[in-house]
């Protein structure tokens, strides 16, 4: 019984003109970055659209979910280095639909967001002598990944 509300919510979202669900395939883009990235999911959630996982708030893990190294390109806060994300444990994305869960965490929508805490190389070396800094890029999706 659970499901067909599922599919029937996931497909009303989009039918009503909503921001859409993202799935496994997505492409990213980091406000600091210089090329596009991808949002990957390590296994399935058990939903899916056309066949690909659907993600949730909680897909936000460096290195799993996200590439570690080159992920957007090249750094612009650290100067043309390659981009390394540095995000939080624990972070989330946020603006995911909180009225329908895809395994316990609210469905990943595409206008929701990650905060990167990648500090630039002057920002990082103040830290270092106890000043305080800013936090890095804006993580959004550009592509919900359901066409490719």
């Amino acid at each position: 019984m659970f499901l067909p509300m599922l599919l029937k919510a996931l497909a009303q979202g989009v039918l009503n003109g909503e921001h859409t669900y993202v799935v496994r395939g997505a492409k990213l883009e980091c406000s600091q970055g210089t090329n596009p990235g991808v949002l990957n999911a390590m296994y399935s959630h058990g939903v899916y659209i056309k066949n690909k996982p659907v993600l949730n708030v909680e897909d936000a893990v460096c290195g799993a979910n996200i590439s570690k190294i080159y992920a957007f390109g090249l750094c612009k806060l650290k100067m043309g280095l390659p981009c390394e994300p540095e995000i939080a444990f624990g972070s989330k994305w946020t603006g995911g639909k909180e009225d329908v869960l895809i395994e316990g965490a609210p469905a990943l929508l595409s206008n929701s967001t990650l905060m990167c805490s990648c500090k630039s190389v002057g920002e990082s070396i103040s830290s270092f002598f106890g000043g305080d800094s800013a936090s890095g890029g804006i993580i959004s999706i550009v592509n919900d990944g359901q066409g490719d």
